[in-house]
């Protein structure tokens, strides 16, 4: 009787997997199609902001710079701006209105929005109809990103909007040094009901006309028609207008803008005079020396001979020298001269000081 033939190795490890083929069949089975990664959305849009602004409402909010993961965000395409319209209820009332899009605002070169850095400014008018007084107006902004991926919703602002007081008329504005001095006249009084009283007035300044910032220069509403602006710099342009405001607390409910009024303040003021000039006559040649200046915005200085009975002096320096010394070599032996030193600033005017006391030598 024969004896049976054992496995092989590779069969016996193949009959020791068999059993759990099915394990791995099943394993298998088990798995579905792979899931795209959801794309990654902007953060949250903010500084949002709703003012009443004439016949209008303006909405503000600053551009995100991160997503939601706080990765930089380099894809955004636009913002999309919702309102929701009803009567002035509390904003936790169960039968405040529905959110509905507004508007939609490019990022980059928007034709429905103003853009200041990273500010943009919507203005809403309410479109044929207007604006109602008396209604709540509530806003939020989502920004997207080109992959489609929305943000989530920024904080939510309203406005109960109600009719603008008049502008002011006839602004003026008269440049100084470092200073502009505002003048306006007060708008005549309102004959349609329901609007406001002018309590005030709020002035804005911008870099250019048509450009300004969101908030005012006053702290508070200027309850006089005039203004003196002193936070300006000489020979900077500055362009100005003004709000009638028609509520006591803020936000203030101001009127459109006045005319606008341009004004460039200028340096008036001059250098002092140069102190204790010396005057030191050699063969042929005169040195001068003298006291530096102290004004921050010193140019440099001119120098100045006068040879008698000429009562005019002659200017030795063509531009302002920055030395405190100086040496004439155009002198005459035997000649006598009186010299006299002015200081020039930096401005656009080069304001000259009055000269410096008077130095008279003969040479030798």
């Amino acid at each position: 009787m024969s004896r049976p033939v054992p496995p092989s190795r590779p069969a016996r490890a193949l009959f020791l997997l068999l059993p759990l083929l099915p394990v791995v069949l099943l394993s298998c089975g088990r798995k579905g199609s792979p899931v795209a990664p959801r794309p990654l959305a902007p953060a949250a849009v903010g500084a949002l902001r709703a003012e009443p602004r004439d016949n209008a409402i303006v909405v503000t909010w600053s551009r995100p710079g991160r997503n939601v993961d706080e990765s930089p965000l380099v894809d955004l395409l636009e913002f999309r701006l919702s309102r929701a319209v009803g009567s002035a209820l509390p904003q936790g009332a169960p039968e405040r209105p529905a959110f509905s899009l507004l508007a939609t605002v490019r990022a980059e070169q928007p034709d429905n929005a103003a853009v200041q850095g990273s500010q943009y400014a919507f203005r809403d008018d309410g479109g044929a109809q207007g604006l109602a007084p008396g209604l709540r107006y509530a806003y939020r902004v989502r920004a997207v990103n080109r992959r489609g991926a929305v943000g989530p919703p920024s904080v939510e602002v309203s406005v109960d909007y109600a009719l603008a007081p008049p502008p002011p008329t006839g602004l003026v504005a008269m440049a100084g040094d470092g200073v502009v001095n505002l003048s306006w006249q007060a708008p005549a009084s309102p004959d349609r009901a329901g609007v406001p009283p002018v309590r005030g007035y709020n002035v804005y300044r911008g870099s250019r006309p048509g450009l300004y910032a969101p908030q005012p220069i006053n702290a508070g509403p200027v309850l006089e028609t005039r203004f003196r602006d002193a936070a300006v710099e000489n020979d900077l342009t500055y362009s100005y207008v003004v709000r009638s405001v028609g509520a006591e607390p803020p936000p203030w409910r101001e009127s459109r803008d006045s005319t606008e009024a341009l004004a460039t303040p200028l340096d008036l003021t001059p250098p002092a005079p140069p102190r204790r000039l010396v005057a030191v006559p050699e063969p042929e040649v005169v040195a001068l020396s003298w006291d530096a200046n102290t004004e921050p915005d010193l140019l440099g200085y001119l120098v100045y001979r006068r040879e008698p009975p000429a009562l005019t002096p002659i200017r030795l320096t063509e531009t302002p020298v920055q030395p405190t010394t100086f040496t004439d070599r155009a002198a005459r032996p035997g000649a006598t001269y009186i010299y006299t030193v002015t200081a020039v600033d930096r401005s656009g005017r080069r304001n000259e000081s009055a000269p410096s006391s008077e130095v008279t030598v003969t040479l030798p």
